[in-house]
């Protein structure tokens, strides 16, 4: 039971440690009792930072911090924070002990049993957690002013629920208070990647939409039993929040009714002034759009469900924590070893170490290759994420193989050292220059060649309203008379062109509103053939654009183009637009040609 060798002080303050819970990079948490008079104890958490960083000022400003912003809630679905002390200069925080599990064992046990979590349970959970969010956002000081708390951390491993039916909210360590620059310092990033908001990520000013758009992350993830932006690395994961078509729930969750599908695109809407602006509003969108398929279950069957599922844990877990309450000291003896208690279930929280347990949702965001024609450092755009990764270690950059390694010879071989001529240096410096005005002419023609303009041509699915957009020197992609559809007449009539002095301008054609929606981003998919290479001649791009007006998938022709950076820099680019709203769903198709 005891961890050989590891001690730790039977007290802190009041409070006598029995078992040590967890330990991090900053601190350790330990299982404490607080005893009184007539038999009277109590269990809490004490989390105290550890013995070589007590003196760090750092560390003590965070804990205060999270214990100062703690104090301050008071609700039955937030971890309750009851006492900041200090002995014997060790700084600690008393909360209170709670018995349960969070939502990321839950999640992984579900997607590796294959079995869904009913709409009712999700529901239930969904509705305790926006209302202590939603406390803590609209959270005052005595003085009546706004405090503007935003939790910054909401995942499944921060939402914990108890063997009683109680969704906690847990950790605001990180959490951050309007205009307290002690939480954190302008431009600084902090929380799990996977789930914060792209303004999160980019460091920008942040309210409690950041909190909406990760708790809609975690609805997806509770429904989908995928993990919606987790990747293997960090810089994946940051692409993917950033660019990554969210796909349709129903991929993964067919039952899922139309009305819960907008919900989630609504709180998962990268513009911040798109999401649902409160917590409260995003759970009554999703009780709403619940109600028809089943009622959000009660405290009392949340319970049921923790204690019928998880009860073998969190046996196994009482008789630990009863182990360690009734232990005694070894005689002569003033400290033991401080027992370690096992969580729940094991808990990763940044890896994906069990992929098949909780597998990520289908990406279709290609990793970008790099930059074969910016010269200029200044013209990499903020969307290139502030520079681009580098190749491994002795990888050829043309390549990309290890060629740059060369075995050493073994130890029998004869190494035999012949005096060199003059001629060799000589010759060697003739071929560098011979290459470097090679590359000058190359250069020097590519500074000459017009960058690649792309040419679209936009189809609804029904095709009776096709037109050929015109591109800024004034001829569309094939030649031919534009076609003008929105006179109303039905029959497509030849655009006229007027000409101005030597010069031939044409007269735009009416585009359809369709039309406009993809020409706004015709300069950003002409730099993706920049960048990428050009289309082939037969290119095509099918949009199924939402009742919202957002896209709902995108898919290239050729098939082989939706794994190149082309293609998934022209998904990327097409995500993003906006298109108009609708009654039905509608099919655009876009035909791509270079020029």
């Amino acid at each position: 039971m005891g961890t050989p060798g590891v001690q730790a002080p039977a007290r802190l303050g009041r409070y006598e440690l029995l078992a040590r819970l967890a330990t991090g990079g900053m601190g350790e948490i330990f299982l404490a009792r607080l005893e009184g008079a007539a038999g009277f104890e109590k269990l809490f958490v004490v989390k105290r930072i550890l013995p070589h960083l007590a003196d760090d000022a750092r560390f003590r400003g965070m804990l205060i911090a999270e214990a100062r912003i703690a104090s301050k809630l008071s609700h039955a679905n937030i971890c309750q924070v009851y006492e900041l002390g200090e002995t014997d200069g060790q700084l600690y925080i008393v909360m209170e002990y709670l018995e349960g599990i969070t939502l990321l064992p839950l999640l992984r046990r579900s997607s590796r049993e294959g079995t869904p979590l009913e709409f009712g349970f999700i529901g239930g959970v969904l509705q305790q957690t926006t209302d202590a969010l939603h406390y803590a956002h609209e959270l005052s000081d005595r003085t009546g002013e706004f405090l503007g708390i935003v939790h910054r951390d909401v995942t499944p491993s921060n939402i914990f629920l108890t063997d009683a039916g109680v969704a906690k909210v847990l950790d605001f360590g990180i959490a951050k208070v309007k205009d307290a620059s002690a939480q954190t310092q302008t431009g600084t990033v902090k929380g799990k990647y996977a789930y914060m908001a792209p303004e999160q990520l980019r460091g920008a000013s942040i309210d409690r939409r950041a909190d909406v758009f990760a708790l809609g992350v975690v609805v997806y993830e509770m429904l989908a039993l995928r993990r919606l932006f987790q990747r293997k690395t960090d810089y994946l994961t940051f692409r993917a929040v950033m660019e990554q078509p969210i796909p349709d729930i129903r991929r993964y969750r067919p039952d899922v009714p139309d009305s819960l599908a907008d919900v989630l695109a609504k709180a998962l809407d990268r513009d911040p002034d798109n999401r649902y602006q409160t917590a409260r509003q995003l759970g009554s969108a999703v009780m709403d759009a619940l109600a028809a398929e089943q009622r959000a279950w009660t405290q009392g069957e949340l319970g049921d469900f923790v204690r019928t599922n998880f009860a073998t844990e969190i046996e196994k877990q009482s008789e630990q924590v009863a182990s360690a309450i009734h232990r005694t000291k070894p005689q002569g003896t003033g400290r033991l070893s401080m027992p370690l208690i096992a969580p729940t279930l094991p808990e990763p929280e940044h890896d994906l170490d069990d992929d098949d347990e909780f597998l990520p949702v289908d990406s279709e965001i290609a990793p970008s290759p790099l930059p074969t024609r910016r010269t200029n450092p200044s013209q990499i755009a903020a969307t290139d994420f502030q520079g681009l990764t580098p190749p491994p270690f002795g990888a050829d950059s043309s390549t990309g193989s290890g060629a740059g390694l060369v075995p050493l010879a073994p130890k029998t071989a004869t190494v035999v050292v012949q005096k060199r001529s003059i001629l060799w240096p000589l010759l060697a410096i003739a071929m560098v220059g011979i290459a470097g005005g090679a590359l000058f002419l190359v250069w020097k023609q590519m500074q000459q060649q017009p960058p690649a303009v792309v040419n679209i041509t936009t189809e609804p699915a029904d095709r009776s309203d096709r037109v050929a957009l015109v591109d800024s020197a004034g001829s569309d992609h094939d030649g031919s008379a534009v076609a003008d559809v929105g006179s109303g007449s039905g029959s497509a009539k030849p655009v006229k062109r007027i000409d101005s002095g030597s010069a031939t301008v044409p007269r735009k054609p009416k585009r359809g509103p369709y039309d406009e929606a993809i020409q706004q981003h015709r300069s950003e998919i002409s730099k993706c053939a920049q960048e990428h290479g050009v289309p082939p001649s037969n290119a095509r791009v099918t949009i199924v654009v939402t009742t919202t007006g957002k896209a709902k998938t995108i898919s290239l022709e050729p098939t082989q183009l939706n794994g190149t950076p082309l293609g998934g820099c022209i998904k990327n680019v097409l995500a993003g637009a906006k298109f108009p709203t609708a009654a039905a769903e509608m099919q655009v198709s876009v035909a791509l040609t270079a020029t």
